[in-house]
């Protein structure tokens, strides 16, 4: 049927009634009303503001309108999922209309209601351009406001010195739609895809990212979705959330940071693999039969020097030694970032830093105990050195010891710094914030506190 006749079928009761005789539907006005680009005329939305058309209303979609369809609890399903996921609608209204969809007597009334309340609001009218190319399938619908804390940690406001890894790390994924980012720990391959999600923003609709937390099942599984019930089921909410995912086009990217696994140990990696969208892993294994960037070292001191002066305000007055010094660690970003720290919190001069990391053979008695990763490569193990010999010439305090060995258990993710705080009894945050400081422990907008991934592995070893 035309869309003039549809509207006829819906809004019955409005046009027979006496008062509206001589109200027409023109085709013109009624395609501006579908489409977004005209509010519906107000004395339609103030007849169906009365509860008591409403009711009428409800009858009218169960008598002219559910026959003509093929399956209608789908659809009523998916409208109360738009109505959910809809950040502009007030928790109050949804709290109001929700419980009508429960009991299937009154799914009808709850449709009937929601028709009269979308009616009713401020009108803003459709971009047409965009709302075109996600009606033909084009675009990826906006996620943001539907699926919670998936949005994407500011990269560290000292990340520098990876312009051409950036611009390459988009030519892949143009090209490929899957890519993997993988180098050694500490390198710079969370900061990379952080800083790539920035600065490509605005090609892509969504951009969605989630720390690896061992499992790809599950963590689609944990996954926040904005019309998540309580009472769903592991398996409910994964087969949900899979589903959505799927949906998705190549307008979307999903970063998946510390993929530190390989494909036969998360079997899940397959099936993702072939979702539409774009994903970018972070990992430390190297996947030859996929497409890889190796992140390597950052070989120009300039920009390395310029990390070191963001952290270290001598930097400048010691210039000559702090360039050794980079060049001592092998150009690693971490380490160098952790010199930067050690030498600003004065703990030693520049000059005897550098004696220190040249000596460092000596004082490494427990050298054997410092395991390499993933990637198989001894000859990393070097970092390692470097890192764990920065982290001794820390004096820390005993509760400081406390929380880092505590910290070991936490997942990656992180959680509250307030709830880590209570659990270990401490009266303020001030050793946490001394950990931050140094760069041993992370922290997220959200509050959330984690170590980092190389100072676990040694915290542990020690």
């Amino acid at each position: 049927m035309s869309q003039p006749e549809f509207l006829y079928e819906i809004f019955e009761d409005f046009l027979d009634s006496p008062e509206n005789k001589e109200f027409t539907l023109d085709n013109g006005l009624v395609c501006r009303w579908m489409t977004g680009q005209a509010k519906i005329s107000p004395k339609i939305s103030s007849f169906y503001a009365k509860p008591s058309n409403q009711e009428k209303l409800a009858k009218n979609i169960q008598q002219n309108i559910l026959p003509l369809m093929a399956d209608y609890s789908r659809t009523l399903q998916d409208i109360y999922t738009l109505f959910i996921q809809d950040s502009s609608i007030s928790e109050a209204k949804k709290a109001e209309l929700a419980p009508l969809y429960k009991p299937a007597d009154l799914r009808l009334l709850f449709l009937a209601k929601l028709i009269s309340f979308g009616m009713e609001r401020p009108f803003i009218k459709r971009d047409t351009k965009n709302q075109k190319l996600i009606a033909g399938g084009s675009l990826s619908p906006m996620v943001l406001d539907y699926i919670m804390d998936s949005e994407v940690p500011r990269p560290c406001r000292h990340f520098v010195g990876r312009e051409d890894e950036t611009t390459e790390l988009h030519s892949l994924l143009e090209d490929n739609s899957k890519a993997f980012l993988y180098g050694i720990a500490g390198i710079g391959k969370s900061e990379l895809a952080k800083s790539y999600a920035k600065y490509y923003k605005k090609h892509y609709t969504n951009i969605l990212y989630f720390e690896y937390a061992g499992d790809l099942h599950q963590s689609v599984t944990d996954m926040d979705f904005a019309d998540d019930l309580p009472e769903d089921t592991e398996e409910e909410r994964f087969r949900k959330h899979n589903r959505f995912l799927r949906s998705l086009k190549d307008d979307t990217l999903i970063i998946i940071d510390n993929f530190n696994a390989t494909a036969t140990q998360d079997s899940f990696l397959s099936v993702m693999l072939k979702y539409r969208c774009r994903i970018l892993f972070t990992t430390r294994s190297k996947f030859d039969s996929y497409c890889t960037l190796h992140l390597k070292e950052i070989k120009e001191s300039s920009s390395l020097f310029q990390l070191v002066s963001s952290f270290y305000s001598e930097a400048e007055e010691h210039r000559a030694i702090v360039e050794k010094i980079i060049e001592t660690v092998h150009y690693h970003t971490f380490a160098v970032e952790l010199a930067a720290k050690l030498l600003e919190n004065g703990i030693l001069a520049p000059h005897q830093l550098l004696i220190k990391l040249q000596e460092e053979k000596a004082s490494l008695h427990n050298e054997d105990k410092i395991k390499v990763m993933k990637d198989g490569q001894s000859s990393n193990a070097t970092y390692y050195n470097h890192i764990h010999t920065l982290f001794s010439l820390y004096s820390l305090s005993r509760k400081q010891r406390d929380i880092m060995c505590n910290m070991c258990f936490l997942p990656s993710s992180g959680i509250s710094a307030r709830i880590f705080s209570k659990w270990l009894e401490l009266s303020t945050l001030n050793d946490v914030n001394d950990l931050i400081e140094t760069g041993f422990v992370q922290s997220s907008l959200r509050h959330t506190i984690s170590l980092h991934p190389m100072i676990q592995e040694i915290a542990v070893s020690e």
